[in-house]
């Protein structure tokens, strides 16, 4: 990733189909253990959807119920939190060892407690259509705690992203990405996180390598 990291980007989030201009990358702003509830609340920004694509991974997983649909059917019955009901923004990153690393920041904007577990499903995105670019994220194996949310608390899980640089040109074919496609855990309504600055991602797939990783969700806005 070519830029000067320090992902600034703060994104507030809507649910997926908008989608206008605009191609901006991060710039520096604005994981597990047992059941907790946390109150850390994300810096506010402003977002535009992503449409989402077949090929990214939606987040969903076994272990914590089945996926919901992000118009709340699904996931009302059982309590848990729903992409219409979250706000998704991007904490205070730090880099080190050729990586970015950063928070993904998930906000109950609900008025009734949810719950969150595992993994989140991301990947970049380039152009005004917001077309995924490369391999979405690579799940770092760790245990994941259900997460009890009140209204206005959060959790969060810790993004990896790799610099370009480290990697050969001819099979990363690296571009300048505009933001991230999210999937909260266990929905398949996909949200659109804005990044600020000049970030570059692999356009290609490169072998044996996570160009982009995420860690399971944890409390708070502070994955790390």
């Amino acid at each position: 990733m070519t830029r000067s990291f320090g992902i600034g980007a703060v994104a507030g989030v809507m649910a997926v189909g908008l989608l206008t201009a605009a191609c901006g990358s991060p710039s520096s702003t604005n994981a597990s253990s047992d059941t907790s509830t946390t109150s850390s609340a994300p810096a506010t920004s402003t977002a535009s959807s992503a449409p989402a694509t077949s090929s990214q991974d939606t987040g969903t997983n076994t272990a914590s119920g089945a996926g919901g649909d992000g118009s709340g059917g699904a996931s009302a019955a059982n309590g848990q939190c729903i992409s219409n009901n979250l706000k998704v923004t991007v904490g205070d990153g730090n880099a080190g060892a050729g990586h970015e690393f950063l928070p993904i920041v998930f906000t109950n904007a609900g008025a009734k407690p949810c719950t969150i577990a595992a993994y989140p499903g991301v990947s970049f995105v380039a152009g005004d259509d917001g077309h995924q670019v490369g391999d979405p994220a690579t799940r770092e194996p760790a245990s994941a705690p259900t997460i009890t949310l009140q209204p206005g608390q959060a959790a969060s899980a810790a993004l990896s992203i790799a610099n370009v640089g480290v990697y050969d040109p001819a099979q990363c074919k690296p571009v300048s990405v505009r933001g991230l496609r999210v999937y909260p855990p266990n929905n398949t309504a996909a949200l659109f996180v804005p990044l600020s600055g000049d970030v570059q991602g692999c356009s290609g797939h490169v072998p044996n390598q996570t160009p982009l990783q995420i860690k399971p969700m944890v409390a708070g806005a502070n994955a790390q």
